[in-house]
């Protein structure tokens, strides 16, 4: 399960005065409150509750200006202790002509869907080699084609135009 130290360290990748206001416009904003509460766009740590072999931890990362993906993964990496599963995701804003819309990161669709147990030091490696892989557009690419699986937004004129927010979901068990 996680350790207190690990739980540090990954608090310590918060910036707690990150939030929507540094990453969308008015427009933007307008979109993103039509599905989502604006409040949730900001960075934080998640951490249920309960008492289940198996737990789940939330990172919400605020892609502001400052923000490198692979900063952001090396820094989950060098947190914690394998053996654990990462799904990283990734919201975005994509447009249909000048009209913003919202698309929010989900579980079942991580952008390193290769790279998701973690269970030495190898395949810490392999994510953070990963992670370097992708610039900026090539995030925000991946991630909007990803989308385009299940819905094919290619076909209705919608194209990506910015990454809001990077998230990592991450498992543990008690034995782990």
């Amino acid at each position: 399960m996680f350790t207190t130290r690990e739980l540090k360290k990954l608090s310590s990748l918060i910036d707690p005065d990150a939030n929507a206001d540094d990453v969308l416009e008015k427009d933007e904003k307008e979109a993103v409150q039509k599905t989502t509460n604006l409040n949730r766009i900001r960075d934080q740590l998640i951490i249920p509750v309960h008492k289940k072999d198996t737990k789940t931890i939330t990172v919400l990362k605020v892609f502001t200006d400052k923000v490198e993906f692979s900063n952001f993964v090396s820094g989950i990496v060098h947190s914690l202790r394998p053996m654990y599963e990462i799904r990283l995701g990734c919201s975005f804003i994509m447009l249909q002509g000048i009209n913003p819309s919202y698309v929010y990161a989900i579980p079942a669709r991580p952008v390193n869907q290769g790279h998701r147990i973690i269970s030495d030091e190898n395949s810490e490696n392999e994510l953070i080699k990963f992670s370097q892989s992708l610039s900026y557009k090539d995030l925000l690419d991946h991630a909007f084609h990803q989308r385009n699986i299940q819905n094919p937004l290619e076909k209705s004129g919608y194209r990506p135009e910015k990454l809001i927010c990077l998230t990592a979901w991450i498992t543990k068990t008690v034995n782990q």
